[in-house]
């Protein structure tokens, strides 16, 4: 009986181990991260997997999603399908990143007819299509019937144009407590790219060569939008850490231009006894909605095709749509069930179908190209931050715009050259492998000749040869590839381009490239001496002998070991200009409060102040230590000198603690040309800016534009340009403190 029960567990064992050999997995990646999201996604994945239990679909949810993608595909391990938009499509198609679909619908003969046609051709590149269309987003007029009803205002309908909206909002605009500021306001300044499309205005010329901004319409579009901006609309340091959902469903604004995916949150947050509707985008000499389309594409590198594409097929299917869409995230692209009363087109709210009648009038305000992710980063937000902060008029907008797109695109022709011989057939990383299998072995040639000269060292070297042979391929690797790289044209997923210093002469054009640096200086210029000051001060403080100055030491030290996020995430909330601390206790002694991180004038200075606070800990540790350890009988003979206590500092402490102070003066340099996180989270949709770094790029420091031109725009050749740069400053600035160190820095030891 023993044997039998072993051979059937054996059996059985066997037949386990096969079918989870015979299993399939691919990998899921989507930007999709709120938990009722997720939720639908892994219900959609239950399902698809019950039907295809030879298959297993990882899920991997991020808002990096379309960094990890090309990060993972330049390491040749990509997820095998990835949810992607379609502004990011030519991008990828452009990186050849991406698997058309064609041939899989030939096959298996799929009715794309099914489809809403803009979704498809949204996602088509080329004549090819290269994601498998979900949903598309279109834009409408939210708008609360309350607070219409409250002062008299009619609600929008088809008729509207962008002068009834802008009459309309300031009638709707109410200060209840009589202090002279809104409580509600009357409207949020809508997308100046759609306003300027509805006046029958171009962004980009039709030939996509040149820009087309700089017209009457445009102009007559951006003046409207403009005027509105603490009239009737708030400026951006009155919306710092909020959004328009959050207002929308406090009430503080009535009205506003939104998208559809904006539609499940506004139902989930909005009281049930407030009353609220959608209208269509008002008309200016026409009527134009900016469509979004969201699909699932396969990545040329994926392990498992045909796997993935039945997961695609499936996730798209009617079947699989009918559990995703109970949210209403976004219209879906399949017609029956977008026309479906008893799916989509069920209330809340009443007249929704005003998303589906967006398709028809709706497009793209930029063209299918593959530089208009790079040149909204480049040319069209950094205007935008001007125009929210109010250091510029429309006019000089519209010329901004022209003079710094003109001449994006024009560097872009030049480029094609490079482009056209990027090879992507290749293994892009294989070079980097090989190099470092040279340098270790030349590593251990050296170790060989260094070891021959003096046998007795033989034992030493054998015992730091795994340290030798770590630092020669995880550090000396990287660091001499980087400066390979950094004369090559490299964007990750293509074969490097030799340039000669290209990207050095390139980056001394960069108008943002040299506002990173002058930024970076006048950060360190300044926080350097206030945090070196303040940590001595403190440190002082704390070197007396009084009850409890331990746990004041604790306290001091503390944000030196918290979270950098965190810290951000605090001091973000006390900089808010109506709702922080500091402007509180600035109004309660009747000083009006700055802007901070939403003023191009006073965000950096806000980044210096927390910056001080938080990494004076550190530095007042060393310095304690140093303290302690000057001599008592150094005090005790000035005392009978007669010295003071100021004579005292300047004749003993000082000297003495020179050397602490010294080294302290050569981390905090180092540190703060490296500063990142710290302005990463506090300058991220700050109001004013989209991108980290603002406002108008006033806190862009080296290490930030650094990572936006490897990560962002995938131009790695610049980003290990830039980084060997910033290493001769550290390593000039460095050499500069030592030599000037000979004149004031005391070793003597007493």
């Amino acid at each position: 009986m023993r044997k039998i029960v072993a051979i059937l567990l054996s059996i059985f064992f066997c037949l386990t181990l096969n079918s989870f050999a015979e299993r399939k997995t691919i990998r899921y990646l989507t930007f999709e991260t709120s938990f009722e999201q997720i939720n639908l996604i892994k219900k959609i994945i239950a399902e698809f997997e019950k039907k295809n239990p030879d298959i297993h679909v990882q899920l991997e949810a991020t808002s990096e999603a379309s960094r990890v993608f090309l990060t993972e595909m330049a390491a040749g391990t990509p997820p095998d399908v990835m949810y992607i938009g379609s502004e990011m499509l030519p991008q990828m198609v452009g990186k050849r990143a991406l698997m058309p679909m064609n041939d899989w619908i030939s096959r298996d003969s799929v009715n794309m007819d099914l489809f809403f046609p803009k979704t498809v051709n949204a996602l088509t590149y080329d004549s090819k299509l290269y994601a498998y269309p979900i949903h598309y987003s279109t834009n409408a007029l939210f708008y609360n019937k309350r607070l219409f009803d409250e002062r008299g205002v009619a609600y929008p309908d088809d008729n509207w144009t962008w002068n009834d909206y802008d009459k309309a909002s300031k009638k709707l605009t109410i200060d209840r407590d009589g202090d002279g500021k809104p409580d509600v306001w009357g409207c949020l300044s809508p997308e100046l790219r759609v306003i300027i499309h509805s006046y029958s205005g171009k962004i980009i010329s039709d030939d996509t060569t040149r820009m087309a901004v700089n017209t009457p319409e445009a102009l007559k579009a951006v003046t409207l939008a403009y005027n509105m901006g603490g009239v009737s609309a708030p400026l951006a340091a009155q919306i710092q850490d909020t959004n328009e959902i959050q207002m929308f469903s406090n009430s503080k604004v009535a009205m506003f231009l939104g998208r559809t995916w904006q539609l499940p949150q506004i139902i989930k947050t909005m009281p049930k006894d407030v009353p609220w509707d959608i209208a269509p985008t008002p008309k200016g000499v026409v009527r134009f909605s900016e469509i979004g389309v969201g699909g699932n594409c396969i990545a040329r590198g994926s392990k498992n095709p045909e796997a993935a594409w039945r997961y695609v097929k499936f996730y798209s299917s009617v079947e699989g749509q009918k559990l995703l869409g109970v949210q209403k995230n976004c219209a879906p692209a399949l017609v029956e069930l977008g026309n479906s009363p008893q799916y989509f087109l069920c209330a809340p709210p009443q007249n929704i179908k005003v998303f589906l009648d967006a398709a028809t009038y709706s497009d793209r305000p930029y063209p299918d190209a593959d530089w208009t992710n790079e040149f909204s980063s480049r040319v069209w937000e950094p205007v935008m931050e001007q125009i929210r902060t109010r250091t510029i008029t429309p006019k000089d907008a519209l010329i901004m715009w022209e003079k710094s797109g003109n001449a994006y695109l024009e560097k872009w022709r030049q480029d094609e050259s490079f482009r056209s011989k990027a090879d992507y057939a290749g293994d892009t990383t294989a070079f980097l492998f090989r190099f470092m299998i040279i340098l270790m072995v030349v590593g251990f040639l050296v170790v060989l000749y260094f070891a021959a000269t003096n046998k007795k060292s033989w034992e030493g070297y054998f015992f730091i040869a795994p340290w030798i042979f770590g630092f020669i391929i995880f550090t000396l690797g990287p660091v001499m590839a980087s400066l390979y790289l950094s004369f090559t044209r490299y964007d990750m997923l293509s074969m490097p381009q030799w340039v000669g210093i290209g990207n050095f002469s390139a980056l001394v054009k960069d108008k943002l490239f040299l506002t990173s640096l002058y930024n970076t200086f006048y950060y360190a210029l300044v926080s350097v001496p206030i945090s070196l000051v303040f940590a001595l001060i403190l440190a002082m403080l704390l070197n007396n002998k009084l009850k409890g100055i331990y746990t004041f030491r604790a306290i001091y030290y503390l944000p030196a070991i918290t979270s950098g996020v965190a810290i951000s995430l605090l001091w973000r909330w006390l900089f808010n200009p109506d709702l922080g601390l500091f402007n509180s206790m600035l109004k309660l002694v009747g000083i009006a409060g700055p802007g901070w991180l939403t003023s191009p004038t006073w965000a950096m200075p806000a980044i210096i102040i927390m910056s001080v606070w938080g990494g004076a800990g550190g530095a007042m540790l060393i310095y304690l230590a140093g303290l302690q350890g000057i001599p008592e009988q150094l005090y005790e003979a000035a005392n009978l000198d007669g010295a003071n206590g100021w004579q005292k500092f300047l004749n003993v402490t000082l000297p003495m603690l020179s050397p602490t102070i010294f080294f302290n003066l050569i981390m905090s340099i180092i540190g703060s040309f490296q500063v990142f996180v710290t302005i990463f989270v506090m300058t991220s949709n700050a109001g004013s800016s989209i991108e980290p770094g603002g406002p108008v790029n006033s806190t862009l420091v080296y290490v930030l534009y650094l990572y936006r031109i490897g990560f962002r725009y995938l131009n790695m050749g610049s980003a290990c340009a830039m980084a060997w740069i910033l290493f001769v400053i550290i390593l000039a600035m460095t050499l500069l403190n030592f030599w000037l160190s000979k004149r004031w820095v005391n070793y003597d030891q007493v």
